[in-house]
C-alpha cells in the first residue's frame, strides 16, 4: 500500500497519484475510487483522520523504482498482503477492492476514474 499526505490545495486523488509516482516511480493504467473512507485517531495531532481509498492497476511489466523513503518492496498475492497489514482499516479496504473492483466488473466500471 502506498500512503502519504496531501499538500496544501491538493485534491485527494492528485495526492494519491503523486505519492504513487514518488514512492514507486509507476504510473497507473487504471484507477478507481473505492466506496470506503478509512478513519484513525492521530495522537500527535489530536485529530481523527479521514482517509479516502483509491485502487490502481499497474502494468504487469512495471519496474518499481523506490524513493529514498523506502528500502524494499515485494509483490504479494492478495491473501498474503492482507495478512501482513497491521491496521484493520487497510485490511478492510483490501476486502472492498477485492469485492467491488476485482470481483464485480460492473461496479469497477462505475467507480473507475477516467481520465487519469
Amino acid at each position: 500500500m502506498v500512503t502519504g499526505t496531501m499538500k496544501k490545495n491538493e485534491s485527494a486523488l492528485k495526492a494519491a497519484l503523486r505519492e504513487l509516482r514518488e514512492e514507486t516511480g509507476l504510473p497507473p493504467q487504471h484507477c478507481w475510487t473505492i466506496p470506503y473512507v478509512d478513519t484513525y485517531f492521530d495522537l500527535a495531532k489530536d485529530t481523527i483522520q479521514l482517509v479516502p481509498v483509491f485502487a490502481v492497476e499497474l502494468a504487469s511489466s512495471s519496474t518499481v523504482h523506490l524513493s529514498s523513503e523506502h528500502q524494499r518492496f515485494e509483490w504479494l498475492r492478495w491473501e498474503d498482503a492482507r495478512q501482513r497489514l497491521v491496521w484493520p482499516g487497510q485490511r478492510h479496504s483490501m476486502d472492498i477492492v477485492h469485492e467491488f473492483i476485482i470481483g464485480n466488473k460492473e461496479t469497477a466500471r462505475l467507480v473507475e476514474i477516467v481520465p487519469l
